[in-house]
This record gives structure tokens, C-alpha cells and sequence, in this order.
């Protein structure tokens, strides 16, 4: 009892003290109005208080809470129960009325809303769509605020994108999901597109400096499982053609219809940057259009195009049963929005393997029908029309005759089928399906003998056939009998080892490879697997060398008609060369520099102190 006594009076000391204090504060507002010090004297601390005060409380009240509707008026609420009664006690009511404090708050109250949001822009954006309540009623702040703080905003915007964004750490695809999420935001906060423009240009700039950028928009585009965003955006069913998406409102003659909307008012086409005003294009109002805005990154669709075709080659020869139903689906899809031409090189593509599965099942029946043959047709055939393909991998390979054998066969019954035609193989393409006999130890280190199915490359193949020959090769030995370089050999054979198939060992500087049986499994040296089971059919860099070589004979031609030039100019000049031409130039500055250096390091250019390029006249 003589506790809870103590408490009590705790309590009754705690209340009179918070009581004696409102007093004196109290006492202390009356004494500075009378002095008249809080209009004029004291007026910049008391704001600045006031605005700390404010501050403080908007932050507890709204962050990090985007999903919630209603934290704008949750706020003016508490501005309003609130903040107004205690100024007008604290200022009096002839000072309140003629300072119209009312507006002041107001204003006050939004501004202090929109600087906690501008702390908290990056997790709006990443928070999208859920984040939709925040942004929607930041965007009202923004305007109760006559919309004069978009300059900060900007600024704020684009610092949060760099330093928490574009950085080596973070992956392309990363960085793709977060400017379309940007785009969004942005878009619904304002119409007229300019902020969208300066807040996103340095993502723009470095998604173009980053190699794999097309690659991963054209994956997201056409891969079902995790394309997001951009997957739904090639299924749009409003979705117009690039080439109208990117036009400019002056070009833009589609007659009115009963969907017409007048543009936005005066106040939101005015530049929210700049402060000039000025007419909102078409491009900027269709605000779903985000393919056209990726695309416009770099300025041509050719690189996407081109990207896509590359995949596809590597996705149809990779493909084993001929089924090209999906890939044919997303085909029309980028034809709506990349054009009917750009993709006619793919369409042939698709068409190659669907008349692949009907030659084959044609050659594959006559096969099985002929008496003398008593072993089933083993090979499967991608007949590609090579000159609407990409550069495909190119290895020197020598099969093992019995793998040629089938081969030759195949290539007999198509020209019967196709006479005049002729098959030309690409050895090094391809899969193949092996049942081979290999080693595994349990954890006592007991061996035993297991049979398995393994899909290798044409390579591994026609290595492990020779094994049949005899149980024993070199290194050398092998790359005699296969054509490969050594140390391509040494490669591959490192599979086969890893499988346990043969061992390996050094005798010199050549390497010994030996069928392993079950009587010396346990003495195997085994080397450890570095082969890339998953090697794509388009040689990627041949196909880039093949590409870019066209263009230096117009480099060539330039720079002897009009002498040194530099790298912007040789840039500009290529792009004008060659429009409507078959090799449209679609390269950035950065790749034509890096060409250009190239050209340098073979003595056929130079490169001045100051940038200029010329060519490089040989001494006799």
C-alpha cells in the first residue's frame, strides 16, 4: 500500500509540473504579443520552430506508410485540430488574420508532406504498384504547393537513381525493372513528360553503356516465366507500332474520334524544369508506351532486332522436337510492334525449322522402311537457309567415320528428296546422345559400374568414339585424328574424365587418356570438369566481326575524299550513308570508337592527339 501511495504521488508531482509549464509558456506567448516581438523581432526563429516542429510530427505520421490512402489528409486533419488553435493562441487573433496564417499553414503543411516523400522516392518507385496511394497523393501536394518544388524533386530524384541504382553491383535486369517502375511513377505524377526526362537520364546513359541491356529487354519481352512487366507489354492490345509510338504531335494526323480529350490544362503542360511552357507531345502522352521508351534508349530498333534473331537462332537449334509454336506467337507479337520487315529474316528462321521436322519425318520413314537397314536412323537434322541466319560457330572437326557414316546417309536420301540440293554440316552444331559406361564411389570409396544416358556435343562424341578403336590416345594423338587444336582436345577429353568415363594422365607435356575399368578405378586420376555444356550456336563475336566490317569501307572512302574527321562526325556520316541501304548502321559512338581503334592497332587508320581519325599513309 505505501508503494502504490509513493506512485500516486509521482504522478500528481508529474501532472503539476506539465501544468506549471503550459503556464509559463502561456505566460510567455502573452508577454511576447504584448511586446509585440512575434510579428516582427522573433518572427524568423518562430518559423523556423514551428517548421521543425511540423516537420517532426509529418514524418511520424506518414513514413515509410505508402499503401495507406489518406496520409495528405490525415495530415491537414492534424493541421487543422491542431497546429491552427495553437497558433492563434500563441500569435493572437489580429496577428493570425492579418499575416493569413491559414494560407501559410496550408501551404506549410504540403510542403512538409512533399520533403518526407522526396526522402523516400527510390522505395516508391521499387514499391510500385502498391506504392500507387503515396504517389497519387504526392503528386496533390505537389500541386497545392504550386507545383514549385519539382526542381528539388528532380534533383533529389536522379541523386537516389545513381546512388542507389546505377552501380556495377546491380544486375541489368535490375535496373531495367526500376526505370520501368520510374516511368510509371513519373507518368502518373506528370503528364507532360519533362520530369520524366531529366530524372531518368542517367539510367539511360548507363543502361546504353551496359553490354547485356538488349539482351535482357528481349528476354524479359518474350520469356513467359519471368518477363514481368515487359512481357505484358508486348501482349497489350492497344499497342501501336514503333514507328507511330515515336512520333512527334506535328506528325501525328489521326482524325478526332468520340474517345477525344482536350490536352492537359496550362498549369501541368507547363515545364516543371525549365519553367517554359510548351505542347505536350503525343509521344509523351501515350503514357503506356514503355517498349518505345527502351527502345528509344538507343535511338534504333535495328540493335533489338538484331538481339532477337541471335536468340532466336541459339532457342530453335537448341530445340530438339521442332516445336515452334510459342516461338511463332511471339513472332506476330514483335511484328506488331518492331514492323513486318525488320523481322522477316526470323520469319525464314521459323520456316527452316518447321520444314526441317517434315524432311525429317520424310527421311526418317524411308530409313525404316528399307529391309537392309536393321539399325533405326539415329540423326535428326536443323536444315537452315545460312544467309538468313547470324554467324554460327565455326570449329574445325573431323568426325569418327562411323558418326560421319550416319551422317553421309542422311545427306543421300535429302538429295534424292531435294535434288538439286546439297547438305553442308556443321560438325561442330548439334547434340548428341550417348549410353555410356562410367564409375561412382559410395562414401566407403567402393566403385561400381553404372550405365547412363549423357548429352554431350558432336565433339565429345567423336572423341569417345575412337575409344572404340583402341583404349588408349594421347592428347596429340586425338587432335591428329579429329582436326581440333590440342588444347581444344584436352578441353572436351576433361568431361569425360569428370564422368569417370577415362583417366587422365601427364606422360611429358602430352596428356594420356585411358578407358577406365573397374579393376583400377580406384587408382583414376580424374580432372576436373571445365567445359561449357551450354555453348551457344551463334558465334557471338563472329557475328559482330561480320557486321561491323561492312562499314569500313565507308570509313575508308570518307576519310580519303574528305581527310582527318572526328569520331562524332565519322558517327553522324555512317548514319546518313547508309539509310536504305541493307547494312543500316544502328552502332553507338562508344562501339564505332572501339572499331575505330581497332582499325588503329591493324595500320590502316591513325589517331591524332586531338581525336581526329585518318588514314594511315604507309611508307614505301
Amino acid at each position: 500500500e505505501h508503494c502504490v501511495h509513493d506512485d500516486d504521488d509521482d504522478d500528481d508531482d508529474g501532472g503539476e509540473e506539465e501544468l506549471m509549464l503550459l503556464q509559463e509558456e502561456e505566460e510567455l506567448y502573452q508577454s511576447l504579443s504584448i511586446l509585440g516581438w512575434l510579428p516582427d523581432q522573433l518572427r524568423r526563429p518562430f518559423r523556423e520552430a514551428l517548421h521543425s516542429v511540423m516537420m517532426n510530427v509529418v514524418k511520424s505520421l506518414i513514413s515509410g506508410d505508402f499503401e495507406s490512402e489518406g496520409m495528405l489528409e490525415r495530415t491537414l486533419q492534424w493541421k487543422t485540430d491542431v497546429l491552427i488553435p495553437w497558433v492563434h493562441s500563441v500569435v493572437g487573433s489580429e496577428a493570425y488574420n492579418r499575416d493569413q496564417w491559414d494560407a501559410q499553414l496550408e501551404y506549410a503543411a504540403s510542403e512538409c508532406f512533399v520533403r518526407v516523400r522526396m526522402n523516400e522516392l527510390f522505395d516508391l518507385v521499387t514499391d510500385y504498384p502498391d506504392s500507387l496511394p503515396a504517389v497519387r497523393e504526392l503528386s496533390v501536394a505537389l500541386d497545392r504547393t504550386g507545383r514549385l518544388f519539382y526542381h528539388s524533386l528532380a534533383n533529389e530524384w536522379r541523386g537516389a537513381l545513381v546512388k542507389r541504382l546505377i552501380h556495377p553491383g546491380a544486375q541489368t535486369s535490375q535496373i531495367i525493372d526500376v526505370y520501368i517502375n520510374t516511368i510509371k511513377v513519373l507518368r502518373e505524377m506528370d503528364p507532360s513528360g519533362e520530369l520524366l526526362q531529366v530524372v531518368t537520364q542517367p539510367v539511360r546513359e548507363y543502361l546504353r553503356g551496359r553490354a547485356d541491356t538488349v539482351r535482357c529487354i528481349i528476354t524479359s519481352l518474350t520469356d513467359e516465366e519471368g518477363g514481368g512487366d515487359l512481357y505484358e507489354e508486348l501482349r497489350r492490345q492497344d499497342a501501336k507500332p514503333l514507328d507511330e509510338a515515336q512520333l512527334d504531335e506535328e506528325d501525328d494526323e489521326e482524325p478526332p474520334t468520340f474517345d477525344w480529350v482536350p490536352p492537359p490544362s496550362i498549369l501541368q503542360r507547363r515545364g516543371v524544369i525549365t519553367g517554359q511552357v510548351g505542347r505536350v507531345t503525343s509521344s509523351s502522352r501515350r503514357a503506356g508506351d514503355i517498349l518505345s521508351m527502351l527502345v528509344g534508349i538507343y535511338g534504333s530498333k535495328e540493335l533489338f532486332v538484331n538481339e532477337y534473331r541471335i536468340m532466336l537462332a541459339d532457342k530453335l537449334l537448341s530445340n530438339l522436337e521442332y516445336d515452334t509454336d510459342k516461338d511463332v506467337h511471339n513472332l506476330e507479337l514483335l511484328k506488331l510492334r518492331f514492323g513486318e520487315a525488320s523481322m522477316r529474316q526470323c520469319e525464314v528462321m521459323i520456316k527452316d525449322i518447321d520444314d526441317s521436322k517434315r524432311i525429317h519425318n520424310n527421311i526418317r520413314s524411308t530409313l525404316e522402311a528399307r529391309a537392309l537397314s536393321s539399325d533405326p536412323p539415329v540423326v535428326d537434322a536443323a536444315i537452315v537457309s545460312h544467309i538468313f541466319w547470324p554467324a554460327l560457330q565455326k570449329e574445325q572437326l573431323k568426325n569418327h567415320p562411323r558418326i560421319q557414316a550416319e551422317l553421309d546417309q542422311f545427306s543421300k536420301e535429302y538429295a534424292k528428296l531435294k535434288n538439286p540440293r546439297r547438305l553442308v554440316w556443321m560438325k561442330q552444331l548439334g547434340t548428341v546422345e550417348l549410353e555410356v559406361e562410367f564409375y561412382d564411389g559410395d562414401e566407403d570409396s567402393i566403385f561400381t559400374s553404372h550405365v547412363k544416358y549423357i548429352t554431350c556435343t558432336p565433339a565429345h562424341a567423336t572423341l569417345l568414339a575412337h575409344f572404340e578403336d583402341k583404349p588408349q590416345w594421347t592428347a596429340d594423338e586425338l587432335s591428329g585424328e579429329t582436326e581440333m587444336p590440342e588444347e581444344i582436345v584436352r578441353k572436351r577429353m576433361a568431361f569425360w574424365a569428370s564422368h569417370r568415363v577415362v583417366q587422365v594422365r601427364r606422360s611429358g607435356s602430352d596428356f594420356v587418356y585411358t578407358l577406365s575399368s573397374l579393376a583400377d578405378v580406384n587408382e583414376l586420376s580424374f580432372a576436373d570438369h571445365d567445359d561449357d555444356d551450354h555453348e551457344h550456336a551463334v558465334s557471338l563475336g563472329a557475328h559482330e566481326k561480320e557486321e561491323i566490317k561492312v562499314f569500313e569501307s565507308y570509313i575508308v572512302g570518307m576519310l580519303s575524299n574528305l581527310g582527318q574527321l572526328p569520331l562524332e562526325r565519322i558517327h553522324t556520316m555512317l548514319k546518313s550513308f547508309t539509310t536504305g541501304s541493307d547494312h543500316n548502321y544502328n552502332r553507338t559512338p562508344q562501339q564505332l570508337a572501339v572499331f575505330l581503334q581497332q582499325l588503329c592497332k591493324e595500320e590502316k587508320l591513325e589517331c591524332s592527339p586531338d581525336g581526329l581519325y585518318k588514314l594511315l599513309k604507309k611508307r614505301s
